[in-house]
């Protein structure tokens, strides 16, 4: 599959305080999952960003966040648009280990430009999983108007807009590991 026009943005920004240490710098593939998801998606993506908070530091080509009311992934995918608010924004999350060429490969050939966003719905929740996402351009003011009125989940918002759900996948792809007992029982790698 040939790179395409649009961004990639690695959410790192996390306090990781369920964890106990940084997710981004766990090894789940010989590599720091936050050098893993930058190696996989810069196969696909035209730029490749790792979305950092004000306290952390990182070699690779990085966006810092905002700083904004609220504490949320949200501020992550702002940071992104404000950078370049004309760029979709394939948007995944550091503590999903699963996620692989397949993950990726699969979203793109579902993604609909034409709506606000394409989007892997949770089976469990019926909710769509804001955090492996395609977010197209045209959400940034309605991202913007949220954080404004003090909401922080993107995906109220996703449920609130006309976006593409991808029904059937692997679920496993949006799994994500937050704690150290989800690590040793999930013992993905």
């Amino acid at each position: 599959m040939n790179k395409i026009s649009f961004s990639a943005l690695i959410l790192s920004g996390g306090l990781s305080s369920r964890m106990g240490e940084e997710k981004r710098l766990i090894h789940y593939h010989g590599k720091t999952q936050e050098q893993y998801l930058f190696d996989l998606l810069n196969s696909y993506c035209s730029d490749v960003y790792v979305s950092i908070n004000q306290n952390q530091t990182t070699n690779l080509p990085h966006i810092q966040d905002l700083d904004l009311p609220i504490k949320s992934p949200m501020v992550g995918i702002l940071s992104a648009f404000q950078k370049n608010p004309n760029m979709a924004w394939l948007v995944v999350a550091c503590d999903m280990p699963f996620v692989d060429k397949k993950t990726i490969e699969f979203i793109l050939q579902h993604r609909k430009p034409e709506k606000y966003a394409t989007a892997f719905e949770n089976p469990e929740e019926h909710f769509p999983e804001p955090l492996l996402t395609i977010y197209e351009p045209k959400i940034y003011p309605n991202l913007q108007e949220a954080v404004n009125q003090g909401k922080k989940s993107p995906m109220k918002i996703l449920q609130s807009l006309d976006i593409e759900l991808i029904k059937n996948f692997d679920f496993q792809w949006i799994k994500n590991i937050n704690t150290v007992e989800e690590r040793i029982k999930m013992n993905p790698f």
